[in-house]
């Protein structure tokens, strides 16, 4: 017959189901407590980076020239009530 062993007096399913639920409140209150500052955090770090990467992706001028000429088309149909 196995021995159960309940000297420790600790059970692990408890330790963890605890350590959770710690785990989890914690993460909550970060959210309410800190959640826009690491939202504004996230929106400047984003920035920058879209910054870095119109500097490094190569634009396409025929592409910058239709996207011109589409916006100059919806301003036109808007100035003579032509809108869908």
């Amino acid at each position: 017959m196995a021995q159960e062993n309940h000297e420790s007096g600790l059970d692990g399913g408890l330790l963890v189901g605890g350590f959770v639920i710690g785990l989890t409140v914690g993460a909550i209150m970060a959210l309410f407590n800190g959640g826009s500052r690491a939202r504004r955090g996230l929106a400047e770090t984003g920035g920058v980076l879209r910054d870095k990467l119109e500097s490094i992706v190569p634009t396409d001028p025929i592409a910058e020239s239709l996207a011109e000429g589409k916006a100059a088309a919806r301003r036109r149909r808007a100035e003579l009530g032509l809108e869908k």
